[in-house]
C-alpha cells in the first residue's frame, strides 16, 4: 500500500508536491487529508480586499486544488473528492506536459487543444463528460475567486453522453434467482445479492448503517433499516422476512448478535472481522461472485453490484408499479431520472408497435 506523505501548508503554496515524482495515488491520498483547510483558508482570508476578494496569489495550482476539493460548501464525500483529485491531478500534469508552468497562463485555445486531446485519449463519451464538468468547474471557481484573470473555460465544450454507449443493465429475475441459490450455503453473498435485489439500495447504502437502525414497525408488520442515500436523504428501507434471516445467518457466522438492539453500533453488514465494509472492495468481492455464480445480463454481459438497483427499478415497474412510487422508494430526485435511466428500454418495448403490424401467411 502507498505511504501517506505528510502535509503541510508550506507543501500546498508550492509547486514541488506535484513535481516531486510521486505516484498519482500516494498524491490523491496525500492531498484527502482536509486538516489544514481551515488554516489555509485563513491565510488566504488575512489580505481580503475592500471587494471581498481573498488574495490567493501565493497559492500553487496544487493548492487551489485542495481548496476547491475541500470546499465545504459543497459538502463532497471522500469517494467524490479522490475522483475529483485524480481528474484534476491529470489536467496539472498535462498542462506541464505542455510547457505551461501554470494555469495562469493558460488561453481559451489551450483548453480548446486540451478538449481535442481527451476526444483522442478517451473513446467513450461519459467519460469525457465527466473529466470537462469537474475541469469546468474547478477553472469557473478559480475565476470567480480571482486566481484566474482570464475565462479559458470558454474554450471547453459541454459533452453529450451517447445513449448508445451506456451498457445494457437488464438482468433476468430467474439468473439472479440461480445466483442466489448458488450461494445458498454461503449467507455472505447470499444475503448481499437478496439485499440489493429486493431493496434498490446502493451498496453504499448497505455497508453505512449500523444493526442499531434496524427496527421493527409494529403498524405494518415489516424490518426497515434506517440508511443513507448518495444525497444525504433519510430512507426507510424495507428489509424482508427471509432477507433478514439470510443476513441472521452470516451475523451469527461472524459471531454477532442478530437481537434487534437500537444500541447496537455494530455494523448492519459486516466483514468477517465483524466491522464495516470498505465501499470498493466489497464492489470488487461482490462482482466476482457473480461471474462464478455465472450471473450475466440478458444480453450476456458481466453485472456489477450497480445492476441489482436497475433489477429492483424494472421488476417493479414490470409487476405494475407506478413510476413516481418506483423513483421515490429508490430515492431519485425526479421520475426523469427514473424514466430515461433505469426504464428507457423497457418502455421503448412496451411502446414497440411491431405487434400492429403481421405478415405470418
Amino acid at each position: 500500500m502507498n505511504s501517506i506523505i505528510p502535509l503541510d501548508e508550506s507543501m500546498i503554496f508550492s509547486t514541488t508536491l506535484l513535481s516531486s515524482g510521486i505516484d498519482d495515488n500516494q498524491l490523491v491520498h496525500t492531498l484527502i487529508d482536509m486538516n489544514h483547510y481551515i488554516s489555509l483558508r485563513e491565510i488566504v482570508s488575512s489580505e481580503e480586499d475592500e471587494e471581498g476578494n481573498y488574495d490567493y496569489s501565493g497559492v500553487s495550482n496544487l493548492g487551489m486544488v485542495y481548496l476547491y476539493v475541500h470546499n465545504p460548501e459543497k459538502e463532497r464525500k471522500d469517494k467524490t473528492k479522490e475522483d475529483y483529485l485524480r481528474v484534476l491531478i491529470a489536467f496539472l500534469q498535462y498542462v506541464m506536459a505542455i510547457g505551461k508552468d501554470d494555469i495562469r497562463h493558460l488561453s481559451r485555445f489551450d483548453m480548446e487543444t486540451f478538449q481535442s486531446h481527451l476526444e483522442m485519449q478517451y473513446t467513450k463519451s461519459t467519460t469525457r463528460a465527466k473529466k470537462v464538468v469537474i475541469i469546468y468547474s474547478f477553472l469557473s471557481w478559480c475565476f470567480e475567486e480571482g486566481y484566474l484573470k482570464k475565462k479559458v473555460t470558454r474554450g471547453l465544450r459541454s459533452v453529450k453522453k451517447k445513449k448508445e454507449e451506456i451498457p445494457e443493465r437488464d438482468v433476468d429475475e430467474a439468473d439472479l434467482k440461480q445466483a442466489i441459490g448458488f450461494y445458498r450455503e454461503n449467507p455472505k453473498v447470499q444475503s448481499l445479492l437478496l439485499l440489493l435485489g429486493t431493496s434498490g439500495m446502493r451498496l453504499n447504502e448497505v455497508i453505512t448503517p449500523r444493526w442499531g437502525d434496524l427496527y421493527f414497525d409494529r403498524r405494518e408488520k415489516k424490518h426497515y433499516l434506517v440508511t443513507i442515500t448518495k444525497r444525504d436523504k433519510k430512507r426507510h428501507v424495507h428489509i424482508k422476512e427471509y432477507v433478514l434471516a439470510s443476513l441472521m445467518e452470516y451475523r451469527k457466522r461472524v459471531g454477532l448478535s442478530t437481537e434487534l438492539n437500537g444500541e447496537d453500533e455494530t455494523a448492519f453488514y459486516p466483514n468477517r472481522l465483524g466491522r464495516r465494509y470498505n465501499l470498493s472492495s466489497l464492489s470488487t468481492y461482490l462482482s466476482k461472485c457473480m461471474v462464478v455464480a455465472g450471473l450475466t445480463t440478458i444480453q450476456g454481459h458481466r453485472v456489477t453490484p450497480h445492476y441489482m438497483r436497475h433489477f429492483y427499478a424494472q421488476t417493479a415497474f414490470a409487476n405494475g408499479a407506478p413510476l413516481d412510487w418506483i423513483s421515490e422508494t429508490i430515492g431519485h430526485s425526479s421520475t426523469k431520472i427514473t424514466k430515461e435511466n433505469y426504464l428507457s428500454r423497457q418502455l421503448k418495448k412496451e411502446r414497440d408497435v411491431s405487434d400492429y403490424v403481421d405478415l405470418e401467411l
